[in-house]
């Protein structure tokens, strides 16, 4: 007899064999045992969770001699060739390769047959979201009124992509992805029976790498088995995965931690030298962060074992949760770039580097309180801390003259935390930061803005006087937005009082221009306004 995969071998049979799926396991069991048999089912959820295995223990429950039972014998003739999948009442169709409506009017007609050795006709449908929407409304009516013991049972990892008159005629169960925990049991109960020796740590790293799915465990544990034989250690399953080792990223963070950056760099200059694949570096290196960081809360974590939660927990103890953060926000930038880089080796030095100057850097809380309370007073100009991103913040407290760097993603604006009166002074010296303001709203807004024939601050109004309807529109429309936007950057709100300024219509024009051209190259107000409103000259008589 050929070789069975473990997927297949160990297959779950019955309601019990299902893991970590009891929501369903229970609800499905009280319904046959009540009778209370649905005429469609929607089985949701990821690969390899158990989903038409499922299925078929519920065709099997329903179809067994024995049945309804809630324990099908797996003996009898139904059982078996359900199990085979050869069953004529049971029929497994796979939706992405029967998508058109034509497949669906096909098994319409095979309804008009009762079952011929069982008491239920079921259908199982893989994959049901691939069918096309005309195959979906060919089903509706089916699915609203089907034939007298006739089941349905669809399957699919993508429920979203199903029509909702479709699912709002099934009873839908969603599946889980299964536990690390749940599918190392299951993995060392395989193990037993197969005669093999496999080690904690193999289990979880084969766990981790299914990402879920116990057929996906099974068939990484199959792969082991051919290369490991009877003996499965964890270096041998970290060659055949190409996987990291914990203590590689340890290392690393410890460098990080003694700011050791000549041996950081020759540290990942071994890891180009080995191969590996530099996304699954920045990967798995965000995950050894984020264990971290859990550690550091304390929280229980299922996807280690216990002699690596004493590392870890060791490791933690060296970093605070924001510098944590802070690496954690450079790895997620640093994969980013990666894809898009002609050099990513660069990329990956700079960031280790950066990595281990991370103590240079003051958290910004603590930059703003100084703001607020000394380094800088509400009567010092702002002009001297909007540039604050390209000008080094001496920190007080220290005796040394270092310089504190902000990090690189604050803003400008984000610094500057001094709120200034509503005078017509600061007004005046605030006014070309209102206009770059001004243009996050709309470029329109902003030419319409410094077009202003003057500006006056009366109160708490900033009063505007407008030329022209087009700027007085423009500026009415974006009030709200307007108002909102200048009023971050004084103590109180501001309202915005506008004025239009009437002016006579001229009674006669010299055109000296022949050309819109020559206008725009005189007039570079003209030629924004142009552009942004796709104006052409026209000329009359």
């Amino acid at each position: 007899m050929s070789y069975i995969v473990l997927a297949r071998k160990y297959r779950p049979q019955s309601f019990k064999e299902v893991y970590a799926q009891d929501h369903i396991t229970e609800i499905l069991q009280s319904a046959i045992s009540t009778n209370r048999i649905a005429h469609a089912y929607l089985f949701t959820g990821p690969r390899g969770v158990g989903k038409t295995s499922l299925a078929r223990i519920l065709a099997k429950s329903l179809n067994c001699v024995n049945g309804p039972t809630i324990t099908p014998c797996n003996s009898c003739s139904n059982c078996a060739e359900i199990t085979a999948g050869t069953s004529p009442d049971v029929i497994e169709i796979d939706g992405a390769s029967n998508t058109s409506v034509d497949d669906i009017r096909e098994l319409q007609h095979e309804l008009l047959y009762p079952a011929s050795g069982s008491k239920y006709k079921i259908y199982i449908i893989d994959e049901v979201h691939m069918l096309s929407k005309n195959a979906f409304n060919a089903l509706l009516k089916t699915l609203e009124e089907p034939p007298d013991n006739v089941i349905f049972i669809f399957a699919t990892t993508e429920p979203q992509k199903v029509l909702p008159t479709i699912i709002s005629r099934c009873q839908r169960y969603d599946f889980k992805r299964i536990p690390i925990d749940s599918i190392v049991q299951r993995l060392q109960e395989i193990s037993l029976m197969e005669g093999i020796t496999i080690d904690t740590e193999s289990l979880y790293l084969i766990a981790r790498k299914a990402d879920g799915g116990m057929r996906d465990a099974l068939s990484l544990m199959d792969q082991a088995i051919s290369y490991c034989m009877n003996n499965i250690t964890i270096d041998k399953v970290r060659q055949i995965f190409s996987v990291i080792p914990n203590q590689i990223y340890h290392n690393f963070l410890t460098l990080i931690y003694e700011k050791n950056a000549q041996t950081l760099i020759n540290e990942l200059h071994q890891i180009f030298e080995q191969g590996i694949d530099l996304q699954e570096f920045i990967s798995g290196m965000q995950d050894f962060i984020r264990i971290l960081l859990l550690r550091k809360l304390q929280v229980q974590i299922k996807d280690i074992n216990q002699d690596e939660q004493v590392m870890f927990d060791e490791l933690a103890k060296l970093f605070g949760q924001n510098k944590l953060m802070y690496i954690l926000s450079y790895l997620i930038a640093c994969k980013t770039d990666l894809k898009t880089s002609s050099n990513p080796y660069l990329i990956l030095e700079a960031l280790m580097i950066k990595l281990c100057k991370l103590d240079e850097m003051e958290d910004i809380a603590k930059i703003i309180e100084k703001l607020n309370y000394g380094s800088i007073t509400q009567t010092q100009p702002i002009s001297n801390i909007s540039s604050a991103q390209s000008q080094p913040v001496q920190s007080k407290d220290s005796t040394k003259e270092s310089a504190v760097k902000i990090p690189d993603a604050i803003s400008k604006e984000e610094t500057t935390v001094v709120k200034l009166q509503f005078t017509q002074d600061n007004l005046e010296q605030l006014w070309q930061r209102i206009l770059t303001r001004a243009k996050k709203i709309s470029q329109m807004c902003a030419i319409a803005l410094e077009s202003t024939t003057s500006k006056k601050a009366e109160g708490k109004k900033l009063c505007l006087t407008v030329e022209g309807n087009t700027f007085y529109n423009c500026l009415k429309t974006n009030l709200e937005a307007l108002e909102s936007s200048i009023s971050e950057l004084f103590e109180k709100p501001v309202k915005i009082s506008l004025h239009l300024q009437e002016t006579e219509p001229p009674t006669k024009v010299n055109i000296q221009h022949t050309t819109l051209e020559d206008i725009k190259q005189e007039n570079p107000e003209i030629d924004k306004f142009v552009k942004l409103t796709d104006s052409v000259l026209v000329k009359t008589l």
